[in-house]
């Protein structure tokens, strides 16, 4: 295991913690319903769970038996018994290492978080870090708003659900992930933009265009250093004038925007 990789392990989110708090109830409950109630889960939430789990493992973690003398019942697999003593492990561990780090390192607490974003590899192109200004919740989803680097808000519609897995609260450190081509381009002069559906409207500066044969991506500079990445047409290039050094405002959905909390 590489340093990066013992980091990532470490660097856990509480949503892990409350997966393997789930794993370690149902190891000694034998039931999910006893499980989700001892954790604080809902039975949904807590099977939901289980398959983020099994889908993320490299075997099935949870194993649900029907039938039998006791009428069947939730248990660990081998491979479940396995990883969750590793992580038990690793727990301690990581106790025992954030107090000496909290010792001789005055700013542990701001520096690891970063670490840990560093070492965060995802397929999305933009990657940007902020912290959670408000959360309005609603119905079903709740409304998060992120505040960047550069002091703009950038907003998400998550569900209620993964608002209350990740413990989401003003203050709280997250990186919002977005593909870049769900990115659509305009200048900020464009008065069709005010009527436009997505909620996010971020202005920037254009700091590289690199061209390709149909296609083109677009490097947008946000206030604060920040950037953002666009993969538009070359027709759209030309038609909205973008040059390096000129304006641009990325525009994109709230429901397209992915939270991740690493601490």
């Amino acid at each position: 295991m590489t340093d990066a990789d013992l980091l990532r392990a470490l660097s856990e989110s509480p949503a892990t913690r409350r997966r393997f708090a789930l794993l370690q109830a149902i190891a000694g409950a034998g039931s999910i319903s006893q499980a989700a109630k001892a954790v604080g889960m809902s039975y949904k939430g807590a099977w939901d769970a289980i398959d983020a789990l099994n889908n993320a493992a490299d075997a099935p973690l949870v194993h649900r038996q029907t039938g039998g003398r006791r009428g069947g019942g939730t248990v660990l697999t081998a491979r479940g018994t396995e990883l969750l003593a590793l992580y038990e492990r690793l727990r301690a561990e990581q106790q025992a290492m954030a107090t000496r780090i909290a010792e001789s390192h005055a700013n542990a607490a701001r520096d690891l978080p970063v670490l840990g974003r560093l070492t965060m590899l995802s397929s999305a192109r933009n990657q940007l870090a902020g912290r959670v200004r408000a959360v309005d919740a609603g119905a079903v989803n709740d409304r998060i708003v992120i505040e960047l680097a550069g002091g703009q808000p950038l907003v998400a519609t998550i569900t209620r659900e993964s608002t209350r897995a990740m413990a989401l609260a003003p203050g709280i450190p997250v990186t919002a992930l977005i593909k870049a081509p769900w990115l659509m381009l305009a200048t900020p002069g464009d008065a069709s933009t005010g009527g436009c559906s997505a909620e996010n409207q971020l202005d920037g500066a254009v700091r590289r265009i690199d061209r390709g044969a149909v296609n083109g991506e677009v490097v947008l500079e946000l206030a604060g250093g920040q950037t953002l990445v666009a993969v538009v047409t070359i027709e759209a290039i030309e038609r909205l004038g973008l040059a390096r050094g000129g304006p641009a405002r990325a525009l994109f959905s709230a429901a397209s925007v992915i939270l991740v909390r690493l601490g």
